[in-house]
């Protein structure tokens, strides 16, 4: 078993549960945090892509932080993600998630629109973050951003930012990337994790990757996985994946936009799967189905 650093194993991310009128559901909200922790969950993200949490206002998201910390309890870490294209008000949402208790922020690269944040911009944005905070800060490197981040430029900028420990990679080769960025002499990372739904948790982990990010809908299946993983039992953990994996890719590519909160209800978790609007074109009794079988077929009981 090798060691790990202090973030390490299946931090799913958690939905934001709505009501039908799309107002936050701060039941099921709890719900999901009691669930994800009883099923083995090692810490938590919350307000990610996942969490539809560019779809919150301000005040949602300092109330839902808030809630997700404190309904915790300190049981497992909460990452809380500030994204925002003005350094200065993530550094603000930073501060606020700090003071409420976040063990660390994780944030992507500053753009918006077609706009794009050169690699200097992006050091002085995340030396802003660092200067700011005394929890760490977790890069998300994504191809959202559509901004490269050469493996050089992100070790040399761990090595000077003392809170800069972790890198999340969801843009080209994350398995190669991950291994350059954890081998670079001038690294200072503590770790690096991979996303993409945790669709290749395995190779990931064979590749030193610390742990996943993955949807919330399966964390006992990421977490039985990791803990084959940690255990030196590789091809087991493989063969018991695989299914999985298969459904995470799904996820991922056809039912994004958190189609994936139909298998949560369905599992009794949270009382709506609603997203907030406008709901995309495929969310159709039909692809819901398809979604379940392919769940189904994966050994998922839903």
């Amino acid at each position: 078993m090798r060691s790990q650093p202090y973030f390490h194993g299946i931090y799913p991310i958690l939905a934001t549960c709505f009501n039908k009128d799309e107002s936050i559901d701060y039941k099921s909200q709890e719900k999901l945090i009691n669930y994800c922790i009883d099923q083995g969950a090692h810490g938590l993200v919350t307000l990610a892509n996942a969490s539809e949490g560019h779809l919150l206002s301000d005040d949602e998201k300092m109330e839902l932080l808030a809630f997700v910390i404190e309904k915790v309890k300190k049981r497992i870490p909460v990452i809380v993600t500030v994204n925002h294209p003005s350094a200065y008000c993530a550094v603000n949402m930073s501060r606020y998630a700090a003071s409420k208790g976040a063990d660390a922020v994780m944030c992507m690269p500053p753009f918006f629109g077609r706009w794009r944040a050169g690699l200097s911009e992006v050091e002085t944005y995340f030396g802003m973050l660092n200067s700011a905070l005394e929890i760490p800060i977790i890069l998300q490197d994504h191809q959202l951003s559509d901004i490269s981040l050469p493996v050089d430029f992100l070790a040399k900028l761990s090595h000077n930012l003392d809170n800069l420990k972790y890198i999340k990679l969801e843009s080209g080769n994350i398995i190669h990337k991950g291994r350059e960025l954890l081998a670079h002499p001038d690294s200072g990372l503590d770790g690096v994790f991979g996303g993409n739904s945790g669709v290749f948790l395995p190779e990931e982990y064979q590749a030193g990757c610390c742990g996943t990010m993955p949807a919330c809908y399966m964390p006992e299946i990421f977490r039985n996985t990791w803990d084959l993983l940690a255990d030196d039992h590789y091809q087991e953990a493989v063969s018991y994946f695989s299914g999985f994996s298969r459904l995470t890719a799904y996820e991922k590519d056809v039912a994004n936009h958190c189609l994936w909160k139909e298998i949560l209800k369905a599992k009794g978790v949270i009382a709506h799967a609603t997203i907030r609007g406008p709901k995309p074109a495929f969310f159709n009794d039909w692809f819901v189905n398809q979604l379940f079988a392919v769940a189904k077929g994966a050994g998922l009981k839903v």
